[in-house]
């Protein structure tokens, strides 16, 4: 009967579907659009979704079920016919209910977990008509979570007649010492609407219909301005509940969220930033010294460390350190008896000093990452508006050019850990689209260009304060700097190369040149005085002192024999398919050294399907751009990608989390590439065949980026918050 209410629900789907498009009025209004879309996710929800619950009907089924109780004295059941034990090992606590006298088709089985325990693991093993000996089943994914009513039946595919069952339940919770769990045999599964899910495939119906039903508009065009600022706004509301929800999902229940009061609160507890803010209210620059309960053993870290001939060698060190009974604190800088963060200070003192200044309240990291990744989305989707709004575009192109770049600039990635590693290229990342979309906005206008470029120098010169490699952020944007310079002159020289320096530097361009300059001259000179008071060098950012698992000065830029370990892991690095939720992983976490290279786990950018069209530069620059203001543009941004993309993994290694600081460059070309592909194909006449090939592109990219967020190789959710983990897994696998 499941199988029938399944096929059920999609025929009644498909005819709502049908219905909607060979009615004339439902095509033309969006009210009737969006009422046809409800029913279709009602009607699946009721039966496809919800199948498994008729599956019983029909069929006769020895139904059984036990309390089992636990105490120190041991274990009870209360039903014979299952025999249950308990042992505790080093790592878990296990509790196996063996079932006999079965002799039924068992079509699922149910278990309720203590509420004591976060999640259980479910091992199966069944004897049958042929098998005479237990034998395991095959699923090693089954996980069950209390209050999770969804994750507690577990169908089990078996043919036949089922004998026994014997069912191991596996927690890490070792510290049980009473309670009860409940386990049955062919219960009925209850009827679960879940609104979540029946809300967003509704809306996944209604954002395909409204795209079908506009699919015909201009982006610039004025029919188009008040659909494409609800699409607009749409894509950026999902988008921001997205990033909280993975802020969310991966923290603790007990962790805060908003803010850390330092009153309840210990300073040992707080990451580098929120040091750095407390340090920077004392009038220093170093990290120690600020917690009067901590001063002692900081101290005699110090003095350990101090003594040391070189304490950046780690295996002396930390034999040193060991000796010494003492510790040190992991991922600093140390310099000359003092403890530093070698990450740069802007994010510090535009968010967590003057909040602790004005307030005493020090915000989170998590806090201040998610700010930060929501103004990141907002700039991402106004960069590709103001490159799309000066050219003849569908507006779902744009859109959907939007979705994908956001999903591909790696800005999901800092969630997982939500710390100082990840906060710091997160502000830079802020001041670097801050800086294309006012450059880029500088040199296409026909007033106020000084403002705007003097303005984007600014952000750029601040990116380098939350990173010292976000330096060569600013060569993306000197082609269009300087092309605009240069087209204001007026020089009569011969030579090309001079003539065009002479227009850059003619007097017209003064003020704007100066403009320019200043705001990097400004930041770089209390960036040196900030080097040098730290390190004793203007040049100095603290890299080169860190307290890690390997001496950094072994890293070289020449290192040209890791190219190939760059390319592998860098560009072509492809995740694992899966046949369970989230079907697809990243690669197998692990880390290697080659010469003080490490690759842990991640994917590399042409992972995304969109960032495919990064090959299409070169066409693209010689035909679709010439003469264009963005040739140039284009060009210097798909040079600095490569460029920054080795550097990054030559520097520091493979990870997940430092694609962001390279995935942001080869978005910008992708993005001229796909906008060239629709000019084309306008022109040849075919542009309904490659606006569904750019779709389905599009689409395929940000779905691969919903994924990969929830694989176990990148998401924390199974140790932080395993009942939204596999709330989801099984909502999602309705059919397992």
């Amino acid at each position: 009967m499941g199988i029938v209410m399944m096929i059920v629900g999609i025929a009644l789907a498909f005819g709502v579907m049908l219905f909607l498009n060979k009615t004339e009025k439902i095509k033309k209004d969006v009210a009737t659009l969006f009422i046809a879309s409800f029913l279709v996710a009602l009607v699946l929800e009721i039966f496809t979704f919800n199948y498994t619950t008729y599956e019983n009907i029909g069929q006769s089924l020895k139904k059984s079920e036990s309390v089992i109780t636990y105490d120190a004295l041991g274990v009870k059941s209360s039903n014979e016919d299952y025999i249950v034990s308990k042992e505790i090992n080093d790592e878990n606590i296990t509790f196996t209910a063996e079932i006999n006298n079965i002799n039924s088709k068992v079509n699922n089985i149910f278990v309720e977990p203590s509420e004591y325990m976060e999640s259980v693991k479910v091992f199966v093993d069944y004897k049958d008509e042929v098998l005479s000996e237990y034998t395991p089943i095959s699923d090693t994914d089954i996980n069950v979570t209390p209050n999770r009513e969804n994750t507690q039946y577990i169908r089990l595919h078996l043919a036949g007649k089922t004998s026994a069952l014997k069912i191991r339940l596996e927690s890490d919770k070792k510290d049980l010492s009473s309670g009860s769990l409940k386990v049955g045999v062919n219960q009925d599964i209850p009827f679960r609407f879940k609104a979540w899910r029946m809300i967003l495939v509704c809306l996944i119906f209604f954002a395909l219909a409204l795209i079908y039903r506009y699919r015909t508009l201009d982006y610039a065009g004025e029919k188009s301005k008040k659909v494409r600022r609800i699409a607009i706004a749409s894509l950026l509301v999902v988008q921001v509940l997205f990033l909280y929800f993975l802020a969310y999902a991966q923290m603790k229940p007990n962790d805060g969220f908003l803010f850390k009061d330092p009153k309840t609160s210990t300073v040992n507890s707080y990451d580098q930033y929120q040091k750095l803010a407390i340090a920077f209210t004392k009038g220093q620059t170093h990290l120690d010294g600020i917690n009067d309960s901590a001063a002692l053993s900081e101290k005699k870290q110090l003095d350990v460390l101090k003594g040391l001939k070189d304490p950046y060698k780690p295996v002396e060190r930390d034999k040193v350190i060991k000796d010494n009974a003492t510790t040190y604190e992991w991922d600093y800088a140390y310099n000359d008896g003092h403890y530093y963060t070698y990450y740069g200070p802007v994010p510090v003192i535009f968010t967590f000093l003057p909040v602790y200044v004005l307030t005493g309240m020090m915000p989170t990291t998590r806090l201040i990452t998610f700010i930060f990744a929501v103004i990141i989305s907002l700039l991402v989707c106004l960069l590709v508006h103001n490159i799309a709004k000066r050219r003849k575009l569908n507006m779902w192109t744009v859109i959907g050019v939007m979705a994908a770049s956001l999903s591909t600039i790696f800005l999901t990635s800092v969630f997982y850990g939500a710390k100082i590693y990840e906060l710091s290229p997160l502000g830079g990342l802020v001041c670097i689209f801050a800086g294309l979309n006012l450059v880029y906005e500088g040199v296409h206008r026909k007033a106020k260009n000084t403002l705007y470029l003097s303005l984007g120098a600014l952000a750029f010169a601040l990116a380098v304060g939350c990173k010292a490699s976000y330096l060569l952020a600013s060569i993306v944007v000197l082609p269009l700097i300087l092309n605009f310079l240069a087209s204001k002159g007026r020089s009569e020289k011969k030579n090309k190369i001079v003539k065009y320096f002479a227009n850059i530097f003619c007097k017209e361009n003064i003020k704007t040149i100066v403009a320019v300059a200043v705001p990097y001259a400004v930041i770089g000179i209390l960036l040196m005085v900030y080097n040098y008071v730290r390190f004793g060098s203007p040049f100095d950012f603290g890299v080169a002192h860190q307290l890690t698992v390997y001496d950094t000065s072994y890293f070289k830029l020449t290192s040209i024999s890791k190219l190939p370990t760059v390319i592998q892991n860098g560009l072509l690095r492809l995740p694992k398919t899966s046949a369970n939720f989230p079907f697809i992983e990243l690669a197998d976490t692990e880390i290697v050294y080659h010469g003080y290279l490490f690759a842990m786990a991640g994917i590399g950018v042409f992972a995304y399907p969109f960032i495919w069209a990064f090959v299409g530069v070169p066409i693209t620059v010689k035909h679709s751009l010439k003469g264009s203001k963005d040739k140039a543009f284009v060009i210097a941004s798909a040079i600095m990608a490569l460029v920054l993309c080795y550097t990054t993994i030559v520097m520091g290694g493979s990870s997940f989390r430092y694609s962001i600081d390279f995935g942001w460059a080869f978005v910008i070309p992708s993005i001229f590439v796909i906008f060239a592909i629709e000019g084309w194909a306008r022109k040849k006449g075919v542009l309904r065949q490659a606006l569904l090939g750019i779709f389905v592109v599009l689409l395929a990219t940000i779905i691969i980026n919903i994924l990969v967020t929830m694989s176990s190789g990148f998401s924390g959710f199974t140790e932080t918050r395993p009942d939204i983990y596999y709330d989801v897994y099984n909502t999602v696998m309705f059919w397992k």
